[in-house]
């Protein structure tokens, strides 16, 4: 359809830059207009790449989850002692990822279900710190995917980096 989103934010920003915020003479109020093209340009890097991101993003999760629950599962049947972590309960966790998204969910809500998983399992592996060294590893593991998902949305966001405080009289 024309004209397109990108096309239709383009203009916006356009008319907005050109034509309005030149004739804006209150600070502030030329300080929210700042704001609100800093808002469509994020919406338009939003628009064009957050497709990939969230399903380079799932596909990241699912990896590193998978991995958990096998490395899980595998301690689960050599390490019994009293003192040993749960594994079976982080095998289990883990294996919430594989039926997250299932049905007719979009991939917002299916990337959302998924770093619920991830979150619930950050929290196993903290309240299992020191009973196992494979917990150290798995947990540090779990720490790089989440850097990986900063540096993956960092681009998708940056446009909003500014402060929205009021501007000094």
């Amino acid at each position: 359809m024309r004209p397109s989103p990108e096309e239709l934010l383009d203009s916006l920003r356009l008319s907005l830059n050109e034509t309005l915020l030149p004739k804006v003479e209150d600070r502030w109020a030329r300080y929210v207009g700042t704001a609100m093209d800093l808002v469509l340009q994020h919406l338009k890097l939003r628009l064009a790449h957050e497709q990939d991101a969230l399903a380079a993003d799932d596909a990241d999760m699912l990896a590193v989850l998978a991995d958990l629950g096998s490395r899980a599962a595998a301690l689960a049947g050599q390490d019994s002692g009293a003192a040993s972590p749960r594994w079976e309960e982080l095998a289990e966790l883990v294996g919430a990822a594989r039926t997250a998204g299932d049905g007719q969910q979009d991939a917002t809500a299916r990337n959302e279900e998924l770093r619920g998983v991830v979150v619930a399992v950050m929290r196993w592996l903290d309240e299992a710190e020191g009973a196992h060294p494979a917990v150290e590893e798995m947990r540090d593991e779990v720490y790089r995917l989440v850097r990986r998902q900063v540096d993956r949305t960092r681009p998708l966001v940056e446009p909003l980096f500014m402060s929205f405080r009021p501007v000094a009289s």
